[in-house]
């Protein structure tokens, strides 16, 4: 019997002009059939508790918050040997499952890197499951595995936060996010309704020759990175570009904002610039308010906590590391769990919109707006270069240098096992996600050194571009 998955899985995998052939069965199935009875749920989930008072998102939370910790209680080691060396039972659990979850210690990349096996649940192959990456603060690749079910929710989770400024799954947008365009220079997804354009490749040519295919598509969203939406404003602002006329606002986010950045999106585009925060680990999601800039966490996709510089809760108006307990991996469950992302923490309710969910703002991300330059001048930012597969497993940290336009160098320290073929592997990766904008050079090293401030920078940039 084929599922949803298996046959957006082979969807995925067959050719463009198959899917483009085929297009049209896409564009008559209602979105909520396409995406199955997980999307279905959350989505009506949502909309039922979107405004409930704080008793019953407390009781909701303490439900979600017991199950997770029960099978994680239950099923992996690490956490079996935690609780016990605390004296914590199931009846603690059952009885007061947030008492439980402060007893227990933080977590981070470094701590589940180096007890991988231990943080797997032993129930793990009774669901689908995938194995995942993310870089991190230190440039070292973070692998995890995480349930397969979680696209499907956490859609329903996106849909639900850009209703707030007019998104419905039928509108279209076109997106700037990393995607591999090949071809004509772009390419249509008609399971989101979506068109999407490299951000490889964002020079004056190609925004010159892709503006037409942007404007009769007659997009009502823009989806980018903060940085692309840059580029793509200065190309506008530039070339006194016409606005499409159903445009209603753009989507942000995957990285940090700076000040100034969303006033010249909106003046330029006369739209507004939605931001949300999210990561790879699926631990936290918030987007903005429609009334406010400030983000609004979901208290149905994860437990989330601030913690101060001196490791306790921070109180509103506090400067606060984001820490995370999701409610959607039952394959690797992450409990309290350090981002290393920071933002200042407001409170527990929004007054303008009524919700009673966890607010903060001023966001400071691991993903900061590093460029590396393309033949042409073009910028690529960070965000869109990081990868999400397997390629480096066998690598402890990486590093791009770039000295001139177009061309990159990129130093691997190679975990034991690391080969030549991973080396190959690696170079013909990012050649081929970057396509011609950059070529790159794998080359392996002996060590990648912290800047004079120990920090680490994904980019060792040495040209010197004016980007504004």
């Amino acid at each position: 019997m084929w599922s949803r998955r298996k046959i957006l899985n082979v969807y995925n995998r067959i050719p463009y002009w198959c899917k483009e052939h085929f297009s049209h069965i896409f564009r008559i199935i209602p979105h909520k059939y396409l995406l199955g009875r997980d999307y279905i749920s959350t989505l009506k989930l949502l909309r039922e508790t979107e405004f409930q008072p704080v008793r019953k998102l407390v009781d909701f939370q303490n439900s979600e918050l017991r199950e997770v910790l029960l099978h994680s209680y239950r099923s992996t080691i690490y956490c079996k040997r935690k609780m016990d060396e605390k004296g914590i039972s199931d009846k603690d659990i059952l009885r007061s499952p947030l008492e439980v979850l402060r007893e227990l210690e933080f977590t981070d990349k470094n701590l589940i890197r180096d007890n991988f096996r231990e943080f797997l649940s032993d129930t793990r192959d009774s669901v689908a499951y995938d194995y995942c990456s993310t870089g991190g603060t230190s440039g070292e690749p973070f692998y995890f595995y995480i349930d397969s079910n979680r696209s499907a929710r956490e859609r329903a989770f996106f849909v639900d936060m850009w209703s707030r400024i007019g998104y419905k799954p039928t509108c279209k947008r076109v997106s700037f996010r990393g995607h591999r365009i090949r071809r004509k220079g772009w390419q249509d997804d008609w399971i989101r309704r979506d068109r999407k354009f490299s951000s490889f490749k964002l020079t004056d040519e190609y925004l010159e020759s892709m503006w037409p295919k942007l404007c009769e598509f007659e997009p009502e969203f823009i989806y980018a990175y903060p940085s692309t939406a840059i580029t793509l404003c200065q190309y506008i602002e530039r070339y006194n570009k016409t606005i499409p006329g159903r445009l209603k606002a753009l989507l942000l986010g995957s990285e940090n904002i700076y000040n100034g950045q969303r006033e010249f999106i909106e003046e330029v585009t006369g739209k507004r610039a939605f931001l949300w925060y999210g990561h790879s680990e699926k631990l936290v999601l918030a987007g903005e308010c429609e009334y406010t800039s400030h983000y609004h966490a979901y208290p149905q996709y994860g437990f989330i906590e601030f913690i101060n510089s001196s490791g306790e809760a921070a109180k509103p108006g506090e400067f606060a590391e984001i820490v995370g307990t999701g409610f959607v991996n039952t394959v690797m469950p992450f409990i309290r769990y350090r981002t290393g992302d920071y933002c200042t923490y407001l409170g527990d309710s929004c007054p303008e919109c009524g919700r009673n969910y966890p607010i903060f703002s001023d966001v400071k991300g691991r993903w900061t707006q590093e460029f590396l330059y393309g033949v042409k001048g073009n910028s690529i930012c960070m965000s869109a270069i990081n990868v999400h597969s397997n390629t480096m497993v066998n690598v402890f940290r990486f590093q791009f240098f770039q000295s001139k336009p177009g061309e990159a160098i990129l130093r691997l320290l190679p975990r034991k096992g690391f080969t030549e073929g991973d080396r190959i592997r690696i170079e013909n990766e990012f050649n081929g996600k970057l396509d011609d904008s950059v070529k790159v050079s794998a080359v392996v090293v002996d060590d990648i050194p912290l800047t004079e401030r120990g920090k680490f920078k994904f980019i060792d940039q040495h040209i010197n571009l004016n980007n504004n």
